[in-house]
């Protein structure tokens, strides 16, 4: 029975201490002068605590938004600044569409196709040298297993331009690539050496010496190999410096083709005149005049003997004829 009068005596404080508040908070609501101080009193004395956090939350929410949404106008202005000035040709007014430009031909415009052997446009390059070579130093370990090749790098005096340090270097990257003439167990071994006996010069030359070395039937610039001029790779420095439309935008996997292939001729190999089985151009294709087999399809340009995924390695080689090659003159 204590238990129950006691848990009753509980009750009804708790009733009359709410009746009393509710009295005070009235008291604290009624018009008159200081009714905003009184209810502000009377808003902190019911919520305690909370009555402070409620307007610093807000406050906090407003400046996390207002952060959020200037990024993104910030973005808006370096991106139009960035474009710099634009001139529009605008439709009728009011209308939501603009004038496209035209894709005809100005008045001067010359309306051919870019032929594929033509030299790109693109930085200077020497013309002419004295047509004396030397040997650039450097000596490399024999690389792959069969028979040995050996060979200098060399390069014509008076061409200029050319990082013949990095050119030199590059050959020997190339000629040490398993998708080169060493790899795909070809049974060749080449080694760079600056003395001794050699079976070809690696030589950088100026466009004109290339004339006297390869001739200049076909009318454009182009690298070959001269076995009766010294057994001379001979790199034409027109086509090192600018490359070629099959390998526009690509000037280092050109690089890679005209090392290969040139000295794909100094190991014996002829042209090459159709695809391989995976569409792309055997190295021993003419890929500087185009990249057209001939049965008519186009292959896609490729630097190296042994690219991986070919299951039928160098494709066909055989001499150049009218028929194959539209560069042989008739």
């Amino acid at each position: 029975m204590r238990e129950d009068r006691d848990h009753g005596t509980a009750t009804l404080r708790s009733r009359d201490d709410y009746l009393d508040d509710e009295e005070r908070y009235a008291n604290e609501y009624e018009k008159g002068p200081g009714q905003l101080r009184r209810a502000i009193r009377a808003f902190v004395a019911r919520y305690g605590w909370r009555a402070y956090a409620l307007p610093i939350l807000t406050i906090v929410t407003v400046v996390t938004l207002v952060t959020i949404a200037a990024p993104s106008r910030r973005a808006q202005t370096p991106a139009a600044s960035a474009a710099g000035p634009t001139s529009h040709t605008h439709g009728a007014p009011g209308s939501d569409s603009s004038v496209l430009k035209s894709d005809q031909g100005g008045a001067n415009s010359q309306n051919e196709a870019l032929a594929s052997d033509v030299l790109p446009a693109g930085p200077a390059y020497t013309v002419r040298g004295d047509g004396t070579f030397r040997v650039l130093p450097g000596r490399t370990r024999v690389v792959g297993t069969g028979t040995l090749h050996r060979y200098t790098v060399e390069v014509e005096n008076g061409v200029t331009g050319v990082d013949l340090a990095a050119f030199a270097r590059l050959v020997d990257r190339v000629l040490d690539d398993p998708r080169s003439w060493t790899g795909h167990h070809s049974g060749i071994a080449l080694q760079r050496v600056d003395s001794g006996p050699v079976d070809f010069h690696f030589t950088l030359a100026s466009s004109m010496t290339v004339r006297s070395l390869c001739g200049y039937e076909q009318r454009i610039e182009t690298s070959c190999w001269a076995p009766d001029k010294g057994a001379r790779v001979v790199e034409n420095v027109a086509r090192w410096v600018r490359g070629a439309v099959s390998y526009i935008g690509d000037l280092d996997a050109y690089h890679e083709y005209m090392i290969n292939h040139e000295t794909g001729h100094a190991l014996g190999h002829m042209h090459s005149h159709v695809c391989l089985s995976n569409g792309l151009a055997p190295v021993m294709m003419q890929q500087t005049i185009g990249l057209k087999s001939v049965s008519g399809k186009i292959c896609q340009a490729n630097p190296w003997p042994y690219p991986p995924g070919v299951t039928n390695g160098l494709g066909a080689e055989a001499p150049d004829t009218r028929q194959n090659s539209p560069r042989i003159p008739n």
